[in-house]
């Protein structure tokens, strides 16, 4: 009987986790106290203390992703985002499954999604473009090159707004119906793939075991 066989691949660094963490949960608080600081004027005054905590962890974050991708290698350089005639395939397929509410099946990756990828680029983009505006704010610039600040800022956490709302259905979505385990992938730096024996590097030694054994253990 043919036994499939799985191995947890390290696939992202220490680093970009990190980064990754910082990013998305201070973002989702400023966002938050963003629409408090202009919706609740009981609230206002907490919610721009709490804003500018917030930002002070973002900016580092932002700043250490921006230096991965730049001088890092492996799944935490920018390559790994972008897109050739092999990904974009991918991204259609993801795309349908999308559209189709998850009926279409989801294309095998490594590393970062092929749909998804090229939109963290833009994400960083506008984070940097928030981030910016905002300290501009901050010393009271109002235009920079004659564009309003304020203008940059909200078109930008608008940007971020809508990319929070659909990044998270999403990833759910994709650990619901595949088998790499990309929640806790990114929390402890492994995915899981299945294997064959004829497709392992010389040399190595991966962590494998039956999938046979593995369904034992379900209660």
């Amino acid at each position: 009987m043919q036994i499939d066989r799985v191995t947890r691949v390290l696939v992202w660094s220490r680093w970009l986790r990190l980064s990754h963490w910082v990013l998305g949960l201070s973002s989702l608080g400023l966002l938050i106290s963003g629409w408090l600081m202009a919706t609740d004027p009981i609230l206002a005054t907490d919610a721009k203390d709490m804003h500018l905590v917030l930002s002070g962890l973002l900016v580092p974050a932002l700043i250490l992703r921006i230096y991965l991708l730049i001088f890092s290698a492996g799944t935490d350089h920018l390559a790994d985002c972008e897109l050739d005639s092999h990904r974009l395939r991918q991204a259609v397929e993801v795309l349908k499954f999308y559209l189709t509410l998850g009926k279409f099946p989801l294309p095998n990756w490594f590393s970062h999604n092929p749909l998804w990828g090229p939109v963290y680029l833009l994400l960083f983009i506008f984070l940097t473009v928030s981030s910016l505006s905002g300290i501009l704010l901050l010393q009271d610039i109002a235009f920079t090159f004659g564009i309003s600040n304020h203008a940059l800022h909200s078109v930008s956490y608008s940007a971020i707004s809508v990319f929070v709302l659909l990044h998270l259905p999403a990833v759910f979505s994709h650990d619901l119906s595949n088998k790499h385990a990309d929640i806790s992938g990114m929390i402890n730096g492994y995915k899981i793939y299945q294997i064959e024996d004829n497709h392992q590097a010389a040399g190595q030694q991966p962590r494998t075991v039956s999938l046979d054994q593995l369904l034992k253990t379900r209660r």
